[in-house]
């Protein structure tokens, strides 16, 4: 039997919620103030019964009654917001303490009136049950808070993962094909004795050794994206000889800012397979990255034939704008331009996030 399923007898003599919620939890889940619906029933439900009593009672606690009612209205619904704010089962249970303390003083403030023995009890029974409505309704205002904020949390929490694995699948698209590829002529030049051979071997190990500890993490530094584009360059120089020429510039301050895992190689990649690959002499790519303000400016150009217009909305691009999205939502681009001389560029604008990297 799971906990779902088992019944929680201390709600009967401590009722709320048994999760304590952090700050940061309920800063997460939000909702500080009630829905204008929510705010509606219980003002209902107080109304009603509160224009009924005072009807039936008698002339003599009339203007009494109207008053602690007023007085209860005001302390109940502060009460009722800061628990809203702060769900928890210990201020559940001293708001319900200061209740049965404004009951008693009720109580005394009766008696000690003058009011006839009927009208003074009449009193006394209307505040109780009032007091026992407004514990009521502060155990429910508890209790609905509790569970709507454990349930956004598991919202939360779902869509992260969801997120996080859209993120490490939009990752992985980066590495099959190339990857496949390579090993093909790796194998293809090992069996005739090619000695290139030796060289792809040694670039492809150290590209691997680049990435693959790199696709858990959600950000990691530019410096550590462009060693990785500087691998990934060297297999595809040894497979494609001096038709791929590259170089790479980028300061230290640029190399230390966050970037998500994997942008800067789809760019790289679509440089090589689509600038250098239907180039019969070749291309060259060159990758640069600097600091522009409060921003990370990052530019990867090849002097290929252009992008065509349907790589432009490809799949790779898609994946690198909505990983864009997930970490800087509207404050990041990606553009690809036409390079003046032949070739494409694609030029990245960021927030700079320096302080917000994970560990390998």
């Amino acid at each position: 039997m799971n906990n779902a399923d088992r019944i929680d007898w201390s709600q009967l003599w401590y009722p709320g919620p048994r999760r304590v919620f952090t700050a940061a939890e309920l800063e997460r889940a939000g909702g500080d103030r009630p829905s204008r619906t929510f705010l509606m029933i219980l003002a209902v439900n107080a109304i009603g019964p509160a224009t009924l009593v005072l009807q039936l009672a008698p002339a003599s606690v009339v203007w009494m009654l109207a008053a602690l009612m007023l007085t209860m209205t005001v302390v109940v619904w502060r009460v009722a917001m800061a628990l809203w704010r702060g769900p928890s089962r210990r201020r559940l249970l001293e708001s319900s303490l200061g209740l049965v303390g404004f009951f008693l003083v009720a109580v005394l403030v009766g008696r000690g009136s003058g009011l006839p023995v009927e009208d003074s009890r009449w009193l006394s029974n209307v505040v109780a049950g009032s007091v026992a409505l407004a514990a009521l309704a502060l155990w429910f205002v508890t209790s609905f808070r509790g569970h709507q904020i454990e349930a956004r949390l598991r919202e939360l929490d779902e869509r992260e993962r969801a997120i996080d694995m859209a993120r490490q699948l939009a990752t992985a698209q980066i590495q099959p094909h190339f990857l496949f590829n390579s090993l093909a002529s790796l194998q293809h030049w090992v069996d005739s004795g090619d000695p290139r051979a030796s060289s792809l071997l040694r670039s492809l190990t150290g590209y691997l050794r680049a990435t693959l500890p790199l696709f858990k993490r959600e950000k990691l530094t530019l410096g550590e994206e462009l060693d990785a584009a500087v691998r990934y360059l060297e297999v595809m120089q040894a497979r494609l000889g001096e038709r791929l020429r590259f170089s790479v510039d980028a300061d230290a301050a640029a190399r230390a800012q966050a970037v998500p895992p994997g942008l800067l190689l789809t760019l790289v990649e679509n440089a090589v397979e689509h600038g250098v690959g239907p180039s019969l002499s070749g291309a060259d790519v060159q990758v640069a990255a600097r600091r522009a303000g409060e921003r990370l400016l990052v530019e990867v150009a090849d002097s290929g034939a252009g992008l065509p217009p349907a790589v432009a909305e490809g799949v790779g691009l898609a994946n690198s704008r909505a990983r864009l999205k997930q970490a800087y939502g509207d404050q990041a681009r990606l553009q690809l331009l036409p390079r003046p001389a032949g070739g494409t560029i694609a030029r990245l604008s960021m927030p700079l996030i320096s302080d917000d990297i994970d560990s390998p």
